[in-house]
């Protein structure tokens, strides 16, 4: 089994370590022959180069790592399939076509429902109960190839985007594991998805996330706007301003690009958490601009009046 894994964020890492750790057979026979990721990137306010986790993860195990599929055909690199996971590129068709058993993909929501590059927050401020992962095998579209396998999970009232990907991908790495064999084989039939039932989500940016401060007074009091606000990021779908639909909003902003308010003297506050309470939004931690994250309440005992409009 010769396999290349496309991915770069540390969520996708238990997938990566359960193929290596099942099918490796013996010191420096890992089925992992290479690793594609974004390349190194200056972080930070000292600029430091910082190499993505899958980057590193390949170096401790001595795997050979690729910054562009290219460099990998390239090199000639054999290998029966890829599997590709919040890789962050999109890959050309001949890229795709190289492997045999072509690329198989881990997309963290229920196909077609929220295809794109934004399925979990879109779930979380859609308010879905469940969810689960899709493999695919890839093609030229976008979350379009035909499913592989599913498996559902159940969301959590405070869960964010962070606790539920990640909840995702480490349950995704068991399937993986179970699902390649019998693939390899070709003992798995596939089911093209139902066009009819697809749902798209694109990048969220930072002003995406933005509240007005209206809107969040006025759930914080426990009542609902008349206003509905369309989600950008979400093609076509428009949320209710209820405390409810706000709380959800909050929790799929987290940890990036994280929701935040424009207070009555400009600042800006990031609501990093939050809670439901007798369908009451109660705000649990903020962060004024520049200073550090503290209590709501701590918040208002230090700035009262900002969050009056």
């Amino acid at each position: 089994m010769k396999i290349v894994f496309f991915g770069t964020p540390d969520y996708v890492l238990p997938v990566l370590t359960k193929v290596h750790k099942t099918f490796v057979t013996g010191p420096g026979k890992s089925p992992i022959v290479a690793v594609v990721t974004q390349a190194p990137k200056e972080a930070g306010r000292k600029q430091i180069l910082t190499y993505s986790p899958v980057d590193k993860w390949a170096h401790e195990h001595k795997i050979p790592v690729y910054y562009k599929a290219s460099d990998l055909i390239s090199d000639n690199v054999e290998a029966e399939l890829a599997i590709l996971e919040s890789y962050g590129s999109i890959l050309r068709k001949e890229e795709i076509d190289y492997f045999p058993k072509g690329i198989i993909n881990i997309h963290p929501s229920l196909l077609p429902r929220w295809r794109g590059a934004s399925p979990v927050p879109a779930t979380l401020t859609a308010g879905d109960n469940i969810t689960g992962g899709t493999v695919i095998k890839l093609d030229e579209q976008v979350d379009h190839g035909s499913i592989v396998s599913y498996f559902r999970e159940e969301i959590k009232s405070d869960d964010t985007t962070d606790s539920l990907r990640r909840r995702i991908f480490e349950k995704s790495a068991d399937v993986m594991a179970e699902l390649l064999p019998a693939y390899l084989s070709g003992k798995i039939k596939l089911k093209p998805q139902n066009e009819a039932d697809a749902t798209f989500t694109t990048r969220i940016t930072k002003d995406e996330a933005f509240i007005d401060l209206e809107t969040l007074i006025t759930t914080l009091s426990g009542k609902s706007s008349r206003k509905t606000r369309e989600i950008p990021f979400m093609a076509g779908y428009k949320l209710k301003l209820t405390p409810g639909n706000i709380h959800n909003f909050i929790r799929a902003m987290f940890p990036w690009p994280i929701a935040w308010t424009k207070l009555s003297n400009g600042q800006r506050l990031k609501l990093l958490k939050a809670h439901l309470e007798n369908d009451v939004l109660v705000l649990d931690e903020v962060q004024l601009e520049g200073k550090k994250p503290v209590s709501y309440q701590q918040f208002k005992e230090a700035y009262p009046g900002l969050t009056s409009n």
